[in-house]
């Protein structure tokens, strides 16, 4: 069920700080935003349960960690249906090399974002999750030579009028 959450300049405000460090600590942030610690508090709790925040978490670097291998991946199934599109979810969804499953429009079904160790995992992967699947009619993959950018972040317009935003909760 979808709510509509209404974003005020100051929680547009933490949100922009937040999504940029989030272990500010309150008394930091109050002042940042000009409002008092409890305020700032009740305002972060209530983002998080409006679903506006939906996860505290630390980035980590996958190549530091010798994760070093991206692949794109756009998938098409032989059988569309709805179970069997379920069923392909819930299989990548298993899948720890698998950071982000998308289904898509346009000439593939699925579009995934995959992080391996090197090639060889990069083949086993291919051979067991993709083409072991069954139900995987092409599949085409794209490796990235660079990363020009990468961000999580959404900014906020923190002088505009109040934003409404759509939530699921």
């Amino acid at each position: 069920m979808k709510k509509t959450v209404n974003l005020d300049n100051i929680d547009r405000k933490l949100l922009n700080l937040l999504q940029k460090n989030n272990q500010i600590p309150t008394r930091i942030l109050a002042e940042q935003v000009h409002t008092s610690q409890p305020t700032c508090l009740r305002r972060i709790k209530n983002l998080r349960e409006a679903g506006v925040i939906s996860a505290d978490v630390a980035l980590v670097d996958s190549f530091a960690l010798g994760i070093g291998m991206m692949a794109f991946i756009e998938v098409s199934l032989k059988d569309q249906s709805d179970q069997k599109m379920q069923e392909f979810e819930v299989r990548m969804n298993k899948e720890t090399a698998v950071m982000q499953c998308y289904f898509v429009s346009g000439d593939y079904d699925y579009f995934l974002v995959v992080h391996v160790p090197d090639m060889e995992v990069y083949y086993q992967f291919v051979r067991h999750v993709i083409s072991g699947s069954g139900n995987v009619q092409h599949f085409q993959s794209r490796f990235p030579m660079k990363r020009a950018k990468f961000s999580t972040r959404i900014l906020f317009d923190e002088k505009t009028d109040d934003l409404n935003v759509r939530v699921e909760k």
